[in-house]
This record gives structure tokens, sequence and C-alpha cells, in this order.
């Protein structure tokens, strides 16, 4: 029977390699085109310092040839600009060669990361920090943190009251990427409100669990200069790792929320800018989805430059211990907040954001070597 069951994985992922990049080609093609419209042709018209026609033309077209691809990357990191030297535009890699090459051979059972409940649970058999939860929504039944069914609004009362955190955020458990789906309820007066006004009790909880499963967990809080880049959201490190005999970090952001938004997501308007593993500092610029750069926060003026992530190493430390437990998975972002109580795991991505790493880092040469 192990016999059969093994040669029945090999198939599936055969299958899976094989077939994603004929089942998943029209929405990537959509999708480069919808970007490359609104963002990457109007930057492109805009750029004053671009090189000669001809240099362009010369290096799509070799592009083109070397990748297998449509180098739509070659617009999405402005690599037209003259800063960008003949041999630098190399190490920046299309999305389709890491996404649909080499992720599918890499990286397998995603749905231990992706199902945010079953990744809960992993880490909470582990001495990894993580967010409290306080409720999950499974198979349109209510669970408190220990898996017990909440059968009365009372009970759901009585946990309610128990959370220290003064915010409350809701998440959708299976797939959610980007920060869409995730809403946050606000303490008033021993309760929990969003923005909307509706109250977290039993009826609102009923009509959530109509539409998926969801983990619902307390909030944290950034300190010092972190909190100070932008107030109203927790601005959490992506850091990416690769396990091959061990688990390494080879880069690593930090997300920051703005327009006084509740998330640090590039998607719902925040930016992102580079930590430089071996200073610990933040680089000097940072970058939004619409490729502008950034070196002062647009709201609250706080520069970058020379920023020093003191404890750095404690995130550093908890994607290491993190990435240990999923040894099927080679290649992981994480994203790890850093708090006065330490650093806290928020999620793991079996498919990281590659915009972000690549825009901060100039390229991502080194995991592509690593991989190679």
């Amino acid at each position: 029977m192990a016999e059969f069951n093994k040669k029945m994985q090999n198939f599936v992922d055969k299958i899976r390699v094989f077939g994603l990049k004929f089942y998943m080609w029209p929405y990537w093609f959509y999708y480069q085109n919808k970007f490359f419209k609104e963002s990457y042709w109007p930057a492109y018209k805009n750029e004053i310092h671009k090189k000669p026609f001809v240099q362009i033309l010369w290096e799509l077209i070799k592009m083109f040839f070397v990748w297998r691809c449509l180098p739509y990357h070659y617009f999405r990191y402005s690599l037209y600009k003259r800063e960008f030297g003949k041999k630098e535009i190399w190490n920046f890699i299309p999305e389709s060669v890491i996404f649909y090459r080499i992720l599918p051979k890499i990286n397998r059972n995603n749905f231990l990361l992706d199902n945010k409940i079953v990744f809960e649970r992993i880490l909470k058999n582990s001495n990894i920090k993580f967010p409290e939860t306080v409720l999950k929504i499974e198979k349109r039944t209510i669970l408190d943190k220990e898996d017990h069914s909440i059968n009365s609004p009372a009970e759901l009362e009585a946990i309610i009251k128990k959370v220290k955190s003064n915010k409350i955020f809701i998440k959708p458990a299976d797939c959610g990427s980007g920060g869409a789906g995730i809403s946050s309820f606000h303490k008033k007066n021993n309760s929990f409100i969003n923005a909307s006004g509706q109250k977290l009790d039993s009826n609102y909880l009923k009509s959530l669990k109509l539409n998926g499963e969801w983990i619902i967990q307390e909030g944290l809080e950034n300190e010092g200069f972190l909190r100070d880049l932008h107030h109203s959201s927790l601005n959490s490190f992506r850091v990416m790792t690769y396990f091959n005999k061990r688990p390494e970090v080879i880069y690593s952001i930090l997300k920051i929320g703005n327009k006084n938004a509740e998330t640090d997501n590039a998607h719902t308007g925040g930016i992102y800018v580079g930590v430089n593993l071996k200073t610990y500092k933040l680089m000097d610029k940072a970058f939004d989805e619409d490729l502008n750069e950034f070196k002062i926060h647009p709201l609250t003026k706080v520069s970058f430059s020379n920023k020093r992530v003191d404890r750095f190493q404690e995130v550093i430390d908890a994607a290491n211990k993190a990435a240990i437990l999923f040894p099927s998975l080679s290649l992981i972002g994480w994203d790890i907040a850093l708090t006065k109580e330490g650093a806290f795991i928020l999620e793991g991505n079996s498919s990281p954001g590659l915009t972000i790493i690549q825009r901060t880092n100039r390229g991502m040469k080194k995991l592509y070597d690593i991989i190679k």
C-alpha cells in the first residue's frame, strides 16, 4: 500500500508541475496586461532617464529568448532605466519562471501554509510565538482556540470578554492573500465593534460562517520607530527562507501601512523597504505597487535612511525555527511582527510576493543561483 501511495503522489506532482502553467496562463496573461496598462506603461512614458530605444528593444528580444516567456518584468522593475546596467538586468527573474517552473518543483503540501487554521495548529505545538487565537470558524462550526465548539451566545461572550488586546482581526482561513477579506474590530466598553458599527457577537459570527472558514485573532502592536512609521497598521517583515539541508534567510523587507489603513499590504496602499541582512538597517528607498519611490514615508514623513532594527535577529531566528516545521516547502515568505514581547509569526506564504522582494533587493539572483 505504501508503494502505491508513493506512486500516486509522484503522479500527482508531475501532473501539477506540467499542468499548472497551462491552467494558469489565461489568468497570468490577464493580470500582467492589466498592470502593464495601469502602471507599467504610464511609468515608462513618464520616465526621463530611459535607455536608447534600440537598446531597450534589443534587451527585450534577448530576454524573450533567454527566459522563454514574455518579459513583462522588464517594465515591472523599470529595467529600461539607465541606472540598470547590461549585467544587472539579469538579476531580475520573471514571475512566470518562479511561479510556474520553479515553485511547483520545490514546494509541496502548500495547504499547510495556505490554510491558516491548519497553520495555526502546527505552530501551536512549537515554541514559536504567533497571535493569540480567539475563535475559529471551520466547517460552519464556531470553535474556541482549543478547537472546542461554542454552543451558546453566553459561551461566546465569555471568551470575547477575556480578550486582552484592544483590536481583533478576522481573516479568511483558506488561501487569503494581500490583505483581502481581512476585517478589524476595536474594543469599546468590553465589546468589539467594526467600522460599520457591527458588534462581534453570535449573530455576526452566524452570518460569517455561511461564507467560508475564518480565523479570529488578537491584534499586535509595534513599538519604537516601527510604530512611528505608520501608527494605524501593524508593520511587519516579509522574510524569505530557503530550506535545503537547513533553513536560510535570503531576503527581507519591511512592509509599512499607508493612508491610515490597518493593514500593511501593498494591495491596500502599503509601501515596502528592504532590510540589509548584514547591518539590520533599512535601505534608503521604499516603493509602492504603482512604481513610486519614497525616501520618507509619504504620510508620516519619517525617513528610512540609517534606521536600524536593533532586535532583527529575533525576526531571523523566528523565521528559521518556523521553516524547520515545513520541510516539504523549500521557499517560504514569512510575515513576522516585531513587538516588545518578541517576534511573532503572522503567516507563511507558499507563493511569496516576488515584486516587493525584487524591487527592494534589485533582483533575486541569489535565490535563482541557489535553486539552480
